[in-house]
């Protein structure tokens, strides 16, 4: 396999990848930042290769983005009691997850292996099961392997309000994760993503791929599958601050997908539930995150003023009387109901069609700041639930988009 020129993998991954020559098992661990967190998630990763798969030759391999606090001296100096190489590298070009994991890919590809399971680094509830249960599965038939977690009830927003119901509904299959960021990833799956030409887009090599790769095996025709992992303990961000770039990422990969394979989900009719692997017991209480939920509504209030003319043009008037009512209350009440917010995201995606990029960003912009709404009046609704409670409104409002997907092929 030759180096090309849009390779993710430097001259030192190579170097590494050459002595080992071929492996059978790869888990990718794509790093920026994250000294404090990595060698728990490697020494986890080491430890379900050599419990589950002792007689398959196994890599960790850590593609960092550059990190400042000594990710990769950390990963380099530590010494692991297992027959598992670990290669601590540089990936090159676009900085972003996503060329981390193209990069993973390409090592993959080169490897010959057989499965790849790709875990987040800054994960503190992996266990040596996470890789069984995303691999195994792989290793037969399964292109694809996405998680199913118990998460607290505010973390995952964009999961939650626009990944999860979006793709569920247009493919017609309950992926309930589909930018969890831990999967499990097939080689014939890998060498048809790394053929993808939306790794050209401005979103893919960065946030935008994991919901590129769930759409993409989706579109491709892979069998799919969930890995129950239980709870999951990370670094988890406020919507209303740290979200902005990821929000623009995924979102802008998802519709870039959705007008890519549009060919294929428009034919979809209904939905079925996708099988979960792995024992499906909720124990334990996931770790609780704050949101700010003041900054929300100040956010939205003050973000609705600045893309009111991009909601006239992207809504129908029904719609753009609904949200702009609940932007005139004090307390974001009266809420929109569920109907308009499938309505809203509906309405974007068609939007975002053909556009050129500037104004794709545009319209990404606006559609996060009513995004913030919808996840402020998500918390004063939910505010007296416990975490399953409020996964039932999830999953009614799934419903809800999958019933509104006409209203989609009627604007698309």
């Amino acid at each position: 396999m030759k180096k090309d020129n849009n390779s993710a993998l430097s001259l030192h991954a190579w170097k590494y990848l050459r002595n080992i020559k071929k492996a059978d098992i790869l888990v990718g661990i794509p790093s920026y930042n994250n000294a404090h967190t990595i060698n728990y998630v490697i020494y986890q990763a080491a430890k379900g290769l050599e419990t589950y798969f002792p007689t398959l030759k196994s890599v960790i391999f850590v593609p960092d983005g550059n990190s400042t606090d000594g990710t990769l001296a950390t990963v380099e100096a530590m010494r692991l009691p297992f027959q598992v190489n670990v290669i601590p590298v540089t990936y090159v070009g676009i900085s972003g997850k996503g060329s981390a994991v193209k990069a993973i890919f390409e090592a993959a590809k080169y490897l010959e292996v057989k499965a790849v399971a790709l875990v987040d680094s800054d994960l503190r509830s992996i266990s040596p099961e996470w890789i069984k249960l995303l691999v195994s599965p792989t290793l037969i038939k399964t292109g694809l392997v996405t998680p199913f977690y118990v998460r607290y009830k505010y973390d995952g927003s964009i999961t939650n309000f626009l990944c999860y119901p979006v793709t569920s509904s247009l493919y017609g299959k309950e992926i309930r994760q589909p930018i969890g960021g831990d999967f499990g990833v097939s080689i014939k799956f890998i060498k048809e993503l790394l053929e993808s030409p939306l790794w050209q887009t401005p979103y893919v090599r960065r946030f935008g791929i994991d919901i590129f790769e769930t759409h993409t095996a989706l579109a491709k025709k892979f069998e799919v599958k969930q890995a129950f992992l239980g709870s999951k303990v990370h670094e988890a961000k406020d919507p209303s601050k740290h979200l902005t770039l990821m929000f623009r990422q995924v979102v802008g990969s998802m519709f870039t997908c959705i007008e890519r394979y549009e060919e294929v989900w428009k034919e979809i009719r209904g939905c079925r539930k996708v099988e979960i692997v792995g024992k499906e017991i909720y124990t334990g209480t996931p770790e609780a995150i704050h949101v700010d939920l003041q900054n929300l509504i100040k956010t939205y209030k003050s973000g609705f003023n600045e893309n009111k003319q991009i909601y006239r043009v992207v809504l129908s008037n029904e719609v753009f009387k609904e949200v702009e009512k609940v932007k005139k209350t004090n307390d974001m009440e009266p809420s929109f109901p569920p109907e308009t917010w499938a309505k809203i995201v509906y309405s974007f995606v068609a939007g975002f069609r053909n556009k050129e990029q500037l104004k794709r960003e545009k319209l990404l912009d606006a559609l996060r700041i009513l995004w913030i709404g919808k996840v402020a009046i998500f918390i004063k609704e939910t505010l007296e639930l416990d975490t399953m409670e409020a996964e039932k409104k999830i999953e009614e409002e799934v419903r809800v988009f999958e019933g509104l997907k006409s209203y989609l092929l009627d604007i698309f």
